[in-house]
């Protein structure tokens, strides 16, 4: 009996669906229409797996200052990792996108946010600013490093790279250091990164 390339369970195939098919189907509707590269409906779970993309695009590049990241119960921090030494590490995540867009998008009237680089500059100030002012709970942590994370379609991340390498942002209260992550790359296989500069 010819089966094909693939052959559907047998439970699909009556016309029934398995637990995790309709979950997933569920997923899909709740996804949200605009820079939804990241989109995952538990929060520690997206927040999780965007650390180990960050760290996963650094070990690339041969850098591996920051391992084992795991979600903090009692946020903030989001995640906890450890540095080369063990110690530990509290790191923040936040999302660089246009909420205007988003909301937009879910009635269908979505307008292209394009983004000016000065425009881009004093969103990602404003984040760090928000994100320096948090009181971390747990620790005492070696540091406190803040990742960014962005899927807004019109920001091209060499463009956004090559603006702020040439950028200094001023010194913050908390943070130590300041990531930006950019979705997937299929052109150089990776996650797009850059390590913000503080003065």
């Amino acid at each position: 009996m010819g089966c094909g390339l693939w052959a559907a369970p047998l439970s699909l195939r009556k016309g029934k669906k398995l637990p995790w098919v309709k979950e997933l189907i569920e997923i899909i509707k709740r996804q949200r229409k605009h820079a939804n590269f990241f989109e995952w409906p538990q929060k520690e779970v997206k927040e999780l797996a965007i650390v180990k993309l960050l760290f996963k695009s650094m070990q690339k590049k041969g850098i591996c200052i920051y391992h084992d990241p795991v979600s903090f119960k009692y946020d903030p921090p989001d995640c906890i990792a450890k540095d080369i030494d063990g110690n530990a590490i509290a790191i923040e995540v936040s999302e660089l996108v246009d909420f205007k867009t988003v909301c937009d998008a879910e009635h269908n009237k979505e307008i292209p946010k394009y983004w000016e680089t000065i425009e881009f500059i004093e969103h990602i100030e404003y984040i760090v600013s928000k994100k320096d002012q948090k009181t971390l709970n747990g620790g005492p942590y070696k540091q406190y490093v803040l990742l960014i994370f962005t899927a807004e379609p019109f920001i091209d991340p060499n463009e956004a790279i090559n603006a702020l390498s040439k950028y200094e942002l001023k010194k913050q209260k908390m943070i130590d250091e300041i990531y930006l992550l950019f979705s997937y790359d299929p052109w150089s296989k990776t996650y797009p990164y850059l390590k913000l500069n503080i003065r």
